[in-house]
């Protein structure tokens, strides 16, 4: 085996290595509000593909396949006789998942943990292919330092760990895109027609120089569909990803615009057919629903969409589209405020890279300056395309929404320090290599260090120059149940726990999978004035109360019964990075005055 070969297996066992050990650490510590909703319908897709009733393999306003699949594999190795017990499909709003399982001797945490790892796995082998295709463009080290850059982002990684499509989502976007950037610019061999870019297919080893091993060309546009089909059967909101392919083959009309605009514009079109042929056949083969009733798919997926996005509500409270009441949400303010979660919960050495990236151009080398503008306008585009589809649509804008903005941003900081260090090591005395490896050391460290401190969760980072001015100051933004699982435990540790009912806001998964005992679910609309009857009934019926002040506390809906409950003492409170995330009250202990205030909430 030659030296080169040798450096490519060890790059890989590098590359697998560091990619899963943030990732698998830990990973049943915590549970996050949406995990056991989606243990629920990947609960239902698998029975429904037990029964063959395979119309029933929709959620309703996304796809959700690739992670109802991975929860249904999971059930295959965990809890395989789930399919034939004859239960039906269980409500996944009213998580009846939980006890069933539970009478059946199954842990729902355990069924998460599974779907977690294959999940992750799922993603190192996407990982794995960007690095293949991203190397194809750029020198081995730069794809190296960009990509495990990206993918030490703390938000970034955060979902990773997370039973959510958003990881998927990213990776699956940016194969396609590059898959497509490869099929349209890479230098094809000898005795085939060349693209005037040199030096940027298989660059090989460490030097750049191509290494002669080529596929057929049509293998990346069938590996970009095929990409895009699974993006799309992940996520409605993966649309946004059509700027960006937009963009590369406007760019490939503008490049061969000397053999002229009709014939290129007609190219163009074609291969957009072809590539769209791919994504089709991908989104009918991988989705048993499309099957026997795909009208009924696609009207569930995108018709929920776009009244989501339109009407500000999914169709089964707006009934039906009405084209005549779409509306869109017109104010940049909007789009800004998408823009600054983003900025917020990304790293300093993020932005600075990102602002080098804008001198990726600016080299003297005409090859290197076309193939740096392109991924600079590619990654630049399909970061504001998400940041904008979700700043315009109504309904929710959480940040993880728009995590194919993080790898975009994060790929255009990564390339932007590779190169900045490069270009400043040649205007160093001859220890340049010193200067140039330390310095992207300490870039890496610095990335790495902002997720892994913030262990187990790591979307819990906040970026200090933001934190310093006053940003998001008063709490952290959008909570994710981060801190109940330490309530959890705290309350199991107790004498008799087991016989004891704990009263919590997103009691489901977030406590009830660490407390032995049983738990009551608190109900946003409790803290309305309208069904105190019911908030007192629970609270009577417990021995202890959560409240979750992360959110509670900053949500006016809940302003007046985390105030009533300001009165009394906490038996336990719970702290996380100098935030109040979770206050305990013991309820023996809650005097006449709290019942009091309770019964009277407006």
């Amino acid at each position: 085996m030659n030296r080169n070969k040798l450096i490519d297996i060890a790059i890989y066992i590098g590359l697998i290595v560091v990619f899963l050990a943030p990732r698998l650490a830990g990973i049943g510590d915590f549970v996050t509000l949406d995990e056991p909703s989606w243990l629920s319908q990947g609960a239902n897709y698998y029975y429904a593909l037990g029964q063959r009733e395979f119309e029933n393999t929709v959620y309703e306003y996304q796809p959700a396949v690739t992670t109802m699949t991975i929860i249904s594999a999971a059930m295959l190795v965990y809890f395989p006789e789930y399919r034939g017990f004859g239960q039906g499909y269980l409500d996944y709003e009213k998580g009846r998942l939980d006890p069933f399982m539970v009478s059946h001797g199954k842990d729902p945490l355990q069924l998460l943990i599974y779907s977690r790892v294959i999940q992750v796995f799922v993603l190192l082998v996407l990982f794995l292919v960007l690095y293949f295709l991203l190397q194809k463009f750029f020198p081995k080290p730069a794809a190296i330092f960009a990509l495990v850059f990206a993918m030490f982002d703390p938000f970034y990684l955060s979902q990773h760990r997370l039973m959510d499509h958003e990881g998927m989502v990213s990776l699956f976007g940016m194969i396609s895109l590059i898959s497509l950037a490869i099929y349209l610019f890479a230098e094809r061999p000898e005795g085939v027609a060349v693209a005037p870019w040199r030096q940027f297919l298989n660059p090989g080893s460490f030097s750049g120089k191509p290494s002669g091993r080529y596929l057929p060309s049509i293998i990346y546009l069938i590996l970009s569909g095929v990409a895009a089909g699974f993006m799309s059967l992940s996520k409605s909101s993966s649309i946004a990803t059509l700027a960006a392919i937009g963009v590369l083959l406007l760019w490939k009309m503008i490049q061969d615009r000397e053999q002229g605009w009709g014939r290129g514009f007609l190219s163009a079109l074609k291969t957009f057919g072809l590539w769209f042929l791919f994504l089709a056949i991908t989104y009918f083969v991988f989705w048993p629903g499309m099957w026997v009733a795909p009208g009924k798919m696609l009207y569930e997926v995108y018709g929920n969409a776009f009244s989501y996005a339109f009407q500000g509500a999914r169709l089964k409270i707006t009934e039906e589209l009405d084209v005549s009441q779409f509306t869109l949400n017109t104010r940049f303010a909007d789009v800004w405020e998408v823009f600054k979660i983003f900025l917020y919960r990304t790293t300093p050495v993020t932005w600075l890279g990102v602002l080098l990236g804008f001198a990726l151009p600016l080299t003297r080398d005409p090859e290197r300056a076309q193939r740096n503008k392109l991924f600079f306008t590619l990654w630049l585009v399909n970061g504001i395309a998400f940041v904008f589809l979700i700043g315009v649509a109504q309904g929710r804008n959480s940040p993880h929404y728009i995590l194919s903005s993080y790898l975009s941003f994060n790929l255009l900081a990564g390339v932007g320090w590779f190169y900045f260090v490069e270009w400043l090591s040649k205007r160093l005395p001859s220890s340049r290599n010193y200067w140039q490896y330390t310095l992207l050391a300490v870039v890496m460290l610095y990335q790495a260090g902002s997720a892994l401190a913030n262990y187990p969760y790591y979307f819990t980072y906040r970026n200090p120059i933001l934190y310093a001015a006053g940003w998001y100051n008063e709490f952290p933004h959008f909570p994710y149940c981060e801190g109940l699982e330490t309530a959890a435990h705290f309350l199991a540790d107790l004498p008799d726990a087991e016989n004891t009912t704990v009263f919590s806001y997103y009691s489901r998964g977030c406590v009830s999978y660490y407390y032995p005992g049983p738990t009551i679910s608190y109900r946003p609309y409790y803290s309305d004035g309208e069904h105190t009857e019911d908030l007192l009934s629970n609270l009577r019926a417990s021995e202890y109360l959560i409240v979750y002040y992360a959110n509670q506390g900053q949500l006016a809906h809940h302003l007046n019964f985390v105030n009533a409950m300001a009165q009394a003492e906490p038996f336990h409170v719970v702290w996380l990075n100098g935030y109040e995330y979770v206050r305990i009250y013991k309820v023996d202990d809650l005097g006449p005055e709290i019942y009091k205030a309770l019964a009277h909430l407006k």
